[in-house]
């Protein structure tokens, strides 16, 4: 119990270090510079931008001031430029409601197809849950994961949840679940790998670490199902050799994921068709990218979303806080430092855009997760007598 807290508790410190570098190395406070021909920088102020920052004139009122003057971005008559630098309040408070809204659409459809191919599994496995039953307990885990993040996470709530409906077969459930998440990873790492081939020029680095990585959870797939890596790397033998008790749960497991060999035409489609499935994904980001006027181009998003939304998954910080946010903020500021050329700490800036895109998109997750929030509502209605959910929820948060 003492270990648990010890840990509990570096996870919350780490999360806290995490937001204190992230928005210590964020703009909070709009700012404009002045350049001259040279790129020196004849002026520089810190204020509050009034109305639209993305104008060709902006209103601005620099600090300790009580008036307001216009700035005509970009080049000047006399050759000199004006840049902007928006806070990160400031891009919020300019959100583009209608781009927001058309984000929005697209992640709820991405989350019933995402939901749909768990039902496929299921399916596959036997185990006879219907589409509707499927789309509740993922919305139900995407709830959990998101509106409450504690050391519950939305993967164990829907195996609860999945684990009472298929009572007779819980390995075969739970199996389920884990390979949706791994055929959720490959498809991130193929979306993200076909992605880096357009950026291979100019981020030979993170394109080749995606490429590597991608291969190396295939290998491990490939391990899960081939019979001929299995008798060479002898796992069975392996398996034999362990405690009965361990080795019985390992054997009932793997027969349970080997269920899946013969079904290998259909998963193959739904990795085939990911790119079509995380368009929505990504597009998503797209929406609110540009309703944030992040400036990122949608080639960009498909290979930093899905590089993004790998590291977030880390389970050490509840719902990944912090870890999507430091890794949005690093990402756009490398890739869209090059898209803002003579401006003053473009990367900063960037990152600015990068931590506000995350942190919008998060929220909004949040607030779509209250759906699954109503269905917890519906299911206790259903099942008054069974309160496991609730128990397990509480003893593990």
């Amino acid at each position: 119990m003492k270990n648990k807290r010890l840990f509990t508790l570096a996870k919350i410190l780490l999360v806290i270090l995490l937001f204190g570098v992230i928005f210590y190395n964020i703009n909070w406070v709009d700012g404009y510079t002045h350049l001259g021909n040279n790129e020196a920088i004849l002026q520089s102020a810190r204020g509050q931008i009034l109305g639209p920052w993305d104008n060709e004139v902006v209103r601005f009122q620099t600090q300790g001031s009580t008036t307001s003057i216009n700035l005509q971005k970009g080049r000047q008559d006399d050759g000199t430029t004006i840049t902007v630098s928006p806070g990160f309040l400031t891009y919020l408070r300019n959100l583009d409601l209608a781009l927001f809204a058309a984000g929005a659409a697209l992640f709820f459809v991405f989350v019933v197809i995402i939901n749909s191919r768990w039902w496929f599994l299921m399916r596959a496995n036997g185990l006879g849950v219907r589409f509707l039953e499927a789309q509740q307990f993922g919305w139900i885990g995407l709830f959990f994961s998101n509106v409450l993040p504690g050391a519950t996470g939305g993967d164990v709530i829907k195996a609860v949840y999945i684990v009472r409906r298929c009572s007779a077969d819980k390995v075969r459930a739970v199996v389920s679940i884990v390979v949706d998440r791994i055929l959720g990873v490959l498809s991130l790492l193929f979306v993200g790998s076909l992605a880096s081939l357009l950026a291979m020029d100019r981020f030979p680095v993170f394109a080749s670490t995606m490429w590597l990585t991608g291969l190396g959870t295939l290998c491990f797939c490939l391990l899960l199902i081939s019979p001929g890596l299995r008798a060479l790397l002898r796992f069975d033998v392996l398996v034999s050799r362990l405690p009965q008790r361990v080795g019985g749960i390992i054997t009932e497991l793997d027969q349970a994921v080997l269920h899946y060999r013969g079904h290998l035409v259909g998963i193959g489609g739904w990795i085939l068709a990911s790119p079509a499935i995380y368009t929505l994904f990504v597009g998503s980001y797209y929406c609110m990218s540009q309703a944030l006027g992040v400036g990122m181009s949608l080639t960009d998003l498909f290979f930093i979303v899905p590089v993004a939304s790998v590291i977030q998954g880390i389970p050490i910080a509840p719902a990944g806080w912090g870890i999507g946010e430091a890794a949005y903020g690093a990402l756009i500021g490398k890739f869209g430092a090059a898209t803002l050329p003579g401006i003053p700490d473009a990367e900063q800036v960037m990152r600015t855009r990068g931590v506000a895109l995350s942190v919008l998109h998060r929220v909004h997750v949040a607030a779509w997760s209250l759906l699954g929030g109503l269905a917890v509502l519906v299911d206790r209605n259903t099942h008054p007598k069974d309160d496991s959910t609730t128990g397990n929820s509480a003893d593990s948060a």
